[in-house]
């Protein structure tokens, strides 16, 4: 691996920490007057970021640090503990509940979403697969234990329920079969039953449906479903070029409901304007450029497939959020990768990054013959 491309991934490490600070400095900003109001004390989210962020800088390093060899072979354990964790906690007394959704295990007051892990893990046993199978994969059967895998996650994260992990995770997944061999008009049939059942689910669910139809006319319910998004409207309405200034947010007073998590961009823009808007936009931007062309450098077709498809869908989860915080798209509970307050999100989203961001590359000779490849890209030393 040459100069140049050793660079790319410390491009990667210093726009990722970047984020990750802005956002402890955002959490503390925009949450201070509900931590005051909730546990009478204004750094109460503050804290608990910085110990979240910390203990993310050593999981990046793990995910950094670590073998590919290892996450290869042991893909196939990883994805049946995950399912494991997703099935138990559905079960009342190992499941925590918040916010109406069972999808947390409790440890003392903080909690772990399983979902998250489990988002992760599968695309790391589908590049696996895929990686695999690539030469098969014109055939659709082909695909049937991924897909069995992926339709097993999707229940049971839906059971939870939680909807935008579950949704984000399939985005993923769709996005790293679109670089196979599959037909596209496979795509457009699997895509058109895809189509089918989300309106099912949406329909068959009150929250759901008043969701769409809040998005549709926010204004027809402003106490209720559409409360949010009216709110985030709000914050961005008037700031401006430049903002209201740092802590000078208005929607923070008990207006925008836990403006920490899925609405902290309203905020950002709110206190810092456009300008503020576009710099983390243009952060975000430049993060996901520099990850796809290092996930192309590899020298191994699972390390590129892991990379393309851990960059895919980190990259769909910041599209989704910053698309509701502005009206694009109905609310959906997914938070902003790295700057929204939660440990969970924070621990798995640097882990994924560690793996993106990561010099080492799979030993070839002993898993996947280096003969493997494909004719869409070329995966040598000097690739370009």
């Amino acid at each position: 691996m040459n100069y140049k491309i050793k660079n790319l991934s410390y491009y990667i490490i210093a726009i990722v920490l970047a984020l990750a600070i802005i956002g402890v400095f955002m959490v503390k900003d925009a949450s201070s007057v509900w931590a005051k109001y909730l546990y009478d004390d204004e750094f109460y989210f503050f804290k608990r970021q910085i110990i979240f962020l910390v203990i993310g800088i050593v999981v990046f390093c793990i995910g950094y640090f670590v073998n590919t060899t290892l996450l290869y072979r042991f893909s196939k354990l990883m994805l049946y503990i995950s399912l494991a964790l997703l099935g138990l906690v559905l079960i009342p007394g190992v499941g925590v509940v918040k916010n109406g959704s069972r999808s947390w295990f409790g440890i003392g007051s903080f909690g772990f979403q399983p979902s998250e892990l489990f988002k992760i893990v599968f695309l790391i046993y589908a590049s696996r697969f895929l990686a695999e199978n690539y030469e098969k994969t014109m055939s659709l059967k082909t695909f049937l234990p991924l897909f069995f895998y992926a339709g097993l996650g999707f229940v049971l994260t839906m059971l939870e329920p939680d909807f935008g992990t579950a949704l984000v995770t399939m985005m993923g997944l769709a996005m790293l079969i679109f670089i196979s061999k599959l037909k596209v008009r496979y795509f457009v049939g699997m895509g058109g039953l895809c189509v089918v059942g989300f309106v099912v689910l949406i329909a068959t669910e009150p929250y759901r449906f008043l969701r769409i139809t809040a998005f549709l006319n926010p204004y027809d319910d402003p106490l209720g479903a559409g409360f949010q998004i009216i709110q985030s409207l709000y914050a961005i309405g008037p700031s401006g070029l430049t903002g209201l200034g740092f802590n000078g947010s208005l929607q923070k007073h008990f207006y925008l409901p836990e403006p920490q998590t899925d609405f902290i961009f309203a905020i950002i823009i709110e206190e810092f304007g456009i300008i503020g808007g576009f710099i983390i936009l243009l952060l975000y931007g430049t993060l996901f450029y520099l990850c796809y062309k290092y996930a192309l450098k590899s020298t191994s077709v699972f390390n590129c497939y892991l990379k393309l498809s851990l960059t895919n869908v980190i990259m769909m989860q910041t599209l989704i959020n910053l698309c509701v915080v502005v009206g694009l798209l109905p609310v959906t509970g997914i938070t902003l990768p790295l700057i929204s307050y939660g440990g969970s999100s924070m621990l798995i989203t640097l882990f994924a990054f560690g793996i993106i961001a990561s010099k080492g590359d799979l030993n070839e000779n002993s898993i996947i013959s280096r003969h493997h490849r494909w004719s869409h890209f070329t995966f040598t030393k000097d690739s370009k």
